[in-house]
């Protein structure tokens, strides 16, 4: 057998025996002898850090969930959200009867996530808005709508439950303690004011009359924060009875349908944190502060990684060929008890201290590991959470490979909370930023530090 043909064995053998290992941590761990089989393993490259903040907002317009509560972090500073939204007519030309007669008005509010102070109580209030969502508007997380006096509050406990629901075969069903608060007498008979009238016609009329709500927390530093589901369980319900008719009936107003709009505002105060200085578009070295970088859904606080000398593998080994190559993203120990990491990271090119964009004003990512995928958009990289060791990974075999062969330039990333959504068969997926202020605190020191773990072989 010559060497070429050896090499090209050996080099097949290496990536099938990475392949059989189950767990990332073990990868290489009997392949440092390169007299075995030519496989090399280095996790050295510096991986330089930093937090940096992001001068643009992200869209929070019409998610799948709204938030509403906050937290107090003294690490990244106490985070508010308030929710913004219209109300679904849920109808046209609503008639409640003769002379209809208020019982009550209530709002329910549905949610799926308790995050931060798990077990605090939350308050909120419910206002009127005093103008009304712009047509062609978009809406991000620092936008909000001017409303007035609060139409009721209320002060709940945000908690999972569960009940017997078969007790011969011990089945349980788990649940969310929902908020049911009563609003305003005089704002619900107004509603009922209006049976038969031009504001009850159709959705475009009512969404002129009653502008939308402001659901907001009372508290200065909220210590709990929900992901609200708008759907069919939030909704608003007017109870009535009407002419010498002693029912009660009902019709209920949904936060969604219809073309009702909402958004979430998301504020955060980091004063006495290490961050209180941080400018934005500006970068904070994880140096200055221990060796830590942050990330911050919502808010864009984000983090940097540059690894400076990638591309000058090959003038140190030689022809070489990437077998496996993957990041590893720790978690500072002690960070994450009550403030938990979000599950899932992206990746984006940097401009400077920015995400890149291409001309249509769409992120650009860094791709997961497809040869096919290195110079498209469509194939966004996972940095995914693994719990039991406490750190992020991802596996950027192609992307190193493509450095390496001059097809991709070794730019900046930087990191992003985010959500994936599967976008075919293909193995095509779309990625969108998380609006959940999910929070992680990354370290880079000599101790646990960030690596790239690259085992390759050599081909001359």
């Amino acid at each position: 057998m010559n060497s070429a043909v050896r090499r090209f064995t050996l080099f097949f053998f290496s990536l099938a025996l990475l392949a059989s290992c189950e767990d990332p941590s073990d990868i290489g761990l009997d392949l440092q002898d390169e007299n075995q089989i030519g496989t090399f393993y280095t996790d050295t490259l510096t991986i330089n850090s930093g937090t940096v903040l992001q001068t643009d907002s992200i869209l929070s317009f019409n998610q799948d969930r709204a938030v509403l509560g906050g937290y107090l972090d003294p690490v990244a500073g106490s985070v508010k959200a308030a929710i913004f939204t219209e109300l679904a007519l849920g109808g046209n030309d609503l008639n409640f009867g003769e002379n209809p007669l208020l019982d009550s008005v209530t709002l329910t509010l549905d949610y799926d996530l308790i995050y931060g102070g798990v077990g605090q109580q939350l308050s909120f209030s419910v206002h009127r808005l005093t103008e009304g969502f712009q047509e062609k508007a978009s809406y991000f997380t620092n936008s909000s709508i001017p409303y007035g006096s609060s139409l009721g509050s209320i002060t709940f406990k945000p908690e999972l439950l569960t009940e017997i629901v078969d007790t011969a075969n011990k089945t349980e069903r788990s649940f969310y303690r929902l908020p049911k608060l009563h609003l305003d007498r005089a704002f619900g008979q107004e509603l009922l004011n209006q049976s038969n009238k031009d504001p009850l016609k159709n959705q475009v009329k009512f969404s002129q009359y009653l502008k939308g709500l402001a659901i907001v927390p009372t508290e200065a530093s909220p210590r709990v924060l929900i992901a609200a589901n708008l759907g069919s369980n939030s909704k608003v319900v007017l109870y009535f009875k009407n002419g010498t008719d002693t029912t009660r009936k009902s019709h209920t107003f949904f936060f969604s349908g219809n073309g009702a709009r909402d958004f979430s505002r998301i504020t955060a105060d980091r004063t006495g944190t290490a961050l209180e200085n941080l400018q934005k578009n500006a970068f904070l070295p994880s140096e200055a502060v221990n060796g830590e970088t942050y990330l911050q859904s919502s808010t864009q606080l984000l983090t940097k990684l540059t690894i400076p000398h990638l591309d000058k593998l090959k003038e140190k080994y030689g022809n070489i060929v990437i077998n496996r190559a993957e990041l590893v993203l720790p978690i500072k120990n002690g960070t994450t008890n009550t403030i938990k990491p979000p599950s899932k990271l992206a990746m984006y090119y940097a401009n400077g201290n920015r995400i890149k964009e291409n001309s249509s004003g769409i992120e650009l990512t860094v791709p997961k590991d497809l040869a096919f995928a290195v110079n498209s958009n469509n194939y966004p990289a996972e940095l995914t959470y693994n719990t039991k060791l406490n750190q992020y990974t991802v596996n950027l075999t192609a992307y190193v490979q493509a450095i390496l062969l001059g097809q991709l330039p070794n730019s900046s990333i930087i990191v992003a909370p985010a959500r994936f959504s599967a976008a075919g068969t293909t193995g095509a997926a779309s990625v969108s930023r998380e609006i959940v202020p999910y929070r992680a605190v990354l370290s880079n020191t000599a101790e646990r530090g960030m690596k790239l773990r690259i085992y390759f072989s050599k081909l001359d």
